[in-house]
């Protein structure tokens, strides 16, 4: 297939969806689907995304904003999109004790 998506097509490779949705990689998308955000179809090794789908999470990610207060800032709820459309799962790491170093080589005598 090409690199661009054609008027009738319905069917998107996971990095034209992602072009399509405005995330940064592809992994996003993987992130969707694992998540179950985003439904998709396997055909042969391949996997695809539904325009249909794209637009229906589209939508229901779309939120209506409150009126802001005075000192409430924009900012703050600009930010908090991404993490709703394409969540990270967080893993707790372990944190490693510290390591001792090797004791010293003992230099040699000539």
């Amino acid at each position: 297939m090409g690199g661009l998506m054609g008027p009738t097509q319905r069917l998107l490779s996971s990095h034209e969806a992602a072009v399509y949705l405005g995330l940064g990689s592809r992994y996003a998308v993987y992130r969707l689907i694992a998540s179950g955000q985003l439904p998709a179809v396997r055909l042969g090794s391949r996997i695809r995304l539904d325009l249909r789908d794209l637009d229906a999470m589209i939508e229901s990610a779309k939120t209506v904003a409150p009126l802001r207060s005075p000192g409430v800032g924009r900012r703050t709820a600009l930010r908090a999109a991404p993490m709703q459309l394409a969540p990270l799962q967080r893993r707790d790491r372990r944190r490693s004790e510290k390591h001792t170093s090797a004791p010293p080589i003992p230099e040699r005598r000539r």
